[in-house]
């Protein structure tokens, strides 16, 4: 009897051995996270870059996690430039039972800058993190409660700076990078940084279409020639069509290439339209002198400078307009 109670006492040992050494189901790590701007610099429209300078604290509970250590940004530009420092040799335990750790980075990040409304666009810069080996099923993150402030000091020379924002997304990727192992595509629990800036709107209006305005002025004073001062008349339109091309190639010159026109385009654009049509409108009314019918070509110089100047005035401010909105 003893020897078959023993047998079936081992049994029961192997037995809750055996389950005990069955790993849980695992539950995703949550890892507390906020971040501070320190500065942004060298903001360049030309590659779509910029140069952030940033702290990002972590805070978590598991001993064997260190979040700090293992996260990546998403969005570098010349990742080889980066300059990513510790502030602690290793992480620091709180009072609370959690690990504490801050990571300050210097370095160009990348986002597609939309320039629809150029000049009058608004932009977000964005810095975007996520663990370089852990999926959303194995850490999560989670916004402090001080998500991202900025520094006092910051200042974008050119650009006024909106309220900050931090939020976090999960981010399936469309592969799974050639692990069999996992059942579906990988997906990753990632942190989005956002700093929505714009341009100050009176400001650009006068550096950028200023001197188109004033092209255009030059160029309606062509009308007011009489038609048999034909060389003089072409001179005004051909000197302002050219220096209308010389002011869009200098624009183009700081803008990256986009398939698509800028507001600034569509308002050069309106611009070569008036002028061509000025010049059009002086070889009319000069073939109109020329056969003798002067009051004739001097009330069609009259309606046609009406007429143009109010259109090219309609479509300018009608292209601002929807650039402002």
């Amino acid at each position: 009897m003893r020897l078959l109670q023993s047998f079936v006492l081992l049994l029961t040992v192997a037995f809750g051995i055996a389950h005990a050494s069955e790993k849980p189901i695992a539950t995703p790590q949550t890892v507390t996270v906020g971040a501070y701007i320190n500065d942004i610099q060298n903001l360049e429209l030309k590659s779509h870059s910029y140069t952030v300078d940033l702290y990002l604290w972590f805070r978590w509970a598991a001993k064997d996690l260190d979040p700090a250590g293992s996260m990546e940004f998403v969005n570098p530009f010349e990742l080889w430039g980066h300059s990513k420092t510790l502030e602690f040799p290793k992480p620091v335990k709180l009072q609370s039972g959690e690990q504490y750790q801050i990571v300050r980075n210097l370095g160009r990040f990348s986002t597609k800058l939309a320039l629809y409304d150029y000049p009058f666009d608004k932009q977000t810069l964005i810095v975007e993190i996520e663990d370089a080996s852990l999926g959303h099923h194995e850490l999560n993150y989670k916004i402090g409660e001080e998500a991202v402030t900025l520094s006092p000091d910051l200042l974008i020379p050119g650009f006024r700076i909106g309220k900050p924002a931090i939020r976090v997304v999960q981010h399936q990727y469309p592969t799974k990078f050639g692990d069999t192992n996992l059942a579906e595509s990988y997906t990753s629990s990632r942190v989005r940084i956002e700093l929505p800036i714009e341009r100050p709107l009176l400001t650009y209006s006068v550096k950028l279409l200023l001197p188109i305005l004033c092209v255009i002025f030059t160029a309606g004073l062509m009308f007011f020639f009489g038609p048999a001062f034909v060389d003089s008349r072409v001179g005004i339109g051909i000197t302002a069509l050219l220096t209308i091309v010389a002011l869009q190639i200098t624009l183009n010159e700081d803008l990256p290439e986009v398939d698509y026109l800028v507001l600034m385009d569509k308002v050069y654009l309106a611009s070569y339209f008036f002028v061509i049509a000025s010049l059009s409108t002086v070889v009319k009314t000069t073939r109109m002198w020329e056969l003798g019918n002067h009051e004739a070509a001097a009330a069609f110089n009259r309606r046609s400078l009406i007429v143009l100047a109010s259109l090219y005035t309609l479509c300018t401010a009608g292209i601002i307009a929807m650039g402002w909105n």
